[in-house]
């Protein structure tokens, strides 16, 4: 039996239909009753007459920060897909990054030993990643440094890899995934979409990686039932830069605009305001440092690895089409 933790996110919902699609026994893990029934037509919609697979999705209301919920959920299970994490750069939330990412992920690695688990696929993210300085690309194998500032994203999920190769040097097969920015209909992306549609202009100067997300649940599948293990893979199709994005979703909204440079120094002033309003209680932070600089990197991020070790060929980069 298959366990899909974050069943009803963006990741694995479209995992858990792909998996009803083949006729799997599958427990899901879900906090919220709406969001749970909102997956549950989303998987009819997709079988269309196979309704009745359906049967083999077990629902399982179950808490990252619960070590307790979560024990149930571990009964016969063999693999384990962890898509649940919290996804959010805002200072403000450090703290619950922190618990149910990293100390999430310490709960799920411990339960998959303590059950015998046959493997472990993570869904980290690209914020992950470490960056060398003196590379001219990010890839598999660009060392962390722990002296270059990361948003407590990236910390928190960094933190929640090292949980898991701490497993898998216990003995549990694992594989981590570092997607980039995964596009589809329910991505946490459209949100920043909606803004530049709604007239939102300015742009930042950096680049970034992309990756549709029928690609990542495709991988995602085929790496659970290989024999890899103890790696990870970059998820990337293609590198965009954010005025290559935006102007791409102008296009797709049909909505013409002058598109202009966000100057960096505009954020920096933007997050000293906001730390010295926060000293004093005023507000809760968002901006950091490594925030701003994610924004104008323009390193690419290689995904090429994945093709080395599955028949795979990325699909185009097409959503804004």
């Amino acid at each position: 039996m298959i366990l899909v933790t974050g069943a009803t996110g963006f990741v694995g919902s479209e995992l858990i239909c792909l998996l009803a699609k083949k006729n799997l026994k599958v427990v899901g893990l879900y906090r919220n009753e709406v969001q749970k029934n909102k997956t549950i037509s989303l998987i009819k919609s997709r079988l269309k007459k196979n309704t009745g697979k359906l049967k083999n999705i077990k629902w399982v209301k179950a808490n990252l920060k619960d070590f307790s919920s979560l024990e149930n959920a571990f009964l016969g299970i063999k693999k384990v897909f962890h898509c649940a994490a919290l996804v959010s750069m805002a200072f403000k939330d450090q703290d619950r990054l922190f618990k149910i990412n990293q100390e999430g992920t310490s709960h799920i690695v411990n339960l998959c030993l303590k059950n015998n688990v046959r493997k472990l696929l993570y869904v980290s993210s690209i914020a992950a990643l470490g960056n060398d300085k003196y590379e001219n690309e990010i890839n598999e194998y660009s060392p962390w440094d722990n002296s270059m500032e990361k948003t407590p994203y990236s910390y928190s999920k960094y933190g929640a890899e090292l949980e898991v190769w701490r497993g898998s040097e216990e003995g549990l097969p694992a594989v981590i995934i570092n997607p980039g920015v995964i596009l589809g209909n329910k991505s946490p992306i459209n949100t920043m979409f909606d803004s530049i549609k709604k007239g939102f202009n300015f742009f930042p100067s950096g680049s970034t990686g992309l990756v549709q997300i029928k690609d990542v649940v495709h991988l995602m599948f085929h790496l659970m039932e290989s024999n890899i293990q103890n790696e990870r893979f970059i998820l990337v199709a293609e590198n965009w830069s954010y005025k290559k994005i935006y102007q791409m979703v102008k296009k797709k909204s049909n909505k013409k605009a002058t598109l202009y440079p966000l100057p960096k120094s505009i954020l920096y002033l933007g997050w000293i305001i906001e730390k010295t309003i926060s000293f004093f209680g005023l507000k809760k932070r968002f901006l950091t440092k490594a925030l701003i600089k994610s924004l104008y990197e323009c390193k690419p991020i290689n995904g090429d690895k994945i093709k080395s070790k599955i028949s795979f060929s990325y699909s185009p980069i097409d959503y804004f089409n």
